[in-house]
């Protein structure tokens, strides 16, 4: 039985991952069908692209009357993205720069955003009156990045025409209907499956979020930073993780209490949690700006804060 659980947890994994990838393909492609600006497909890339995961993970859980388990995978992603995934590219690349404004002008702003779901969950509780209040910061933060087109780079480089148009919309649709299914198929087994293997081996479903599920989750977003860096872009890594962060801290947490109350037991993990998160956002902003890039040696201490949190969140 534990064999079985470990394996559905693992394949659920996986057919989440690309199934996030199958949605992203297929939406560019009906971006070129509606005819929709680059910008406006850029801004979907930048804040939602990689969050597609967390985002259905946290639907599920919220349905399934788990929803502990989404604040635990956002939470353990969220740090993943400040520390492993930018230490990770930052060891690839040589040197992480950070050109845009998106990274050091709005620095706070995503900071604030992101300590929003630990402000609201101190009394234990993210209610949904608390919901409202992120999914509003959310849109606060959607209409500032919205009016900010430099940070943005062309993704829809062309319109398709004729025959090809009509094959390759039928083929977007059924891609991304596909996509959509395999999507909650997956996240509906990962959810049950996460919440077997929690109980099984008497680890809380906060504890199980931040650590296994959020490792999973945040596959997305480490494969796009390897490869933004192995094409010499591995400034972008940064963009996307912040704006992965505040995406997952805002409306992520915000849907999902509403659906259904966040009722945070364990504590001291949540606050644990929000300890290892700000040291490492603050060594992140010491480090961009003194020079406005991370060094391989700041990278590694990012890397570091992680391992030091998994050891010790090991010995809670």
């Amino acid at each position: 039985m534990t064999i079985l659980l470990i394996v559905v947890f693992l394949a659920s994994l996986f057919f989440l991952v690309r199934s996030s990838a199958l949605l992203i393909s297929a939406l560019t492609g009906l971006a070129r069908l509606f005819r929709l600006s680059e910008y406006t497909v850029a801004f979907i890339f930048m804040s939602f692209a990689t969050s597609i995961s967390e985002l259905f993970v946290g639907i599920t859980s919220a349905v399934s009357g788990v929803p502990i388990l989404s604040l635990g995978n956002v939470l353990g992603a969220n740090l993943l993205n400040i520390t492993l995934i930018i230490g990770v590219v930052t060891l690839i690349h040589g040197t992480l720069e950070v050109e845009s404004k998106i990274s050091r002008k709005n620095f706070w702003f995503i900071f604030f955003l992101s300590l929003l779901p630990f402000l609201l969950g101190s009394d234990g509780v993210i209610s949904r009156a608390d919901g409202l209040v992120l999914l509003i910061s959310f849109f606060t933060y959607l209409w500032h990045v919205m009016g900010e087109r430099e940070y943005f780079t062309r993704v829809v480089n062309q319109k398709p025409k004729g025959l090809w148009k009509l094959r390759k919309t039928t083929h977007d649709l059924f891609y991304f209907a596909a996509a959509i299914t395999v999507l909650l198929v997956s996240s509906a087994a990962l959810v049950w499956s996460g919440k077997q293997l929690a109980d099984l081996f008497s680890i809380g479903l906060l504890s199980f979020g931040i650590i296994f599920l959020a490792l999973g989750t945040s596959l997305p977003e480490l494969t796009f930073g390897i490869r933004a860096a192995l094409s010499k872009h591995g400034s972008m890594t940064v963009g996307n993780a912040l704006g992965s962060i505040a995406f997952n801290a805002t409306f992520i947490i915000g849907l999902v209490s509403i659906i259904h109350p966040i009722v945070i037991t364990g504590m001291g993990q949540f606050f644990f949690v929000i300890g290892a998160f700000i040291i490492a956002f603050i060594l992140f902003n010491i480090f961009v700006y003194r020079r406005t890039n991370i060094s391989r040696k700041e990278g590694l201490i990012l890397i570091a804060i992680y391992i030091a949190f998994l050891v010790l969140e090991s010995l809670f």
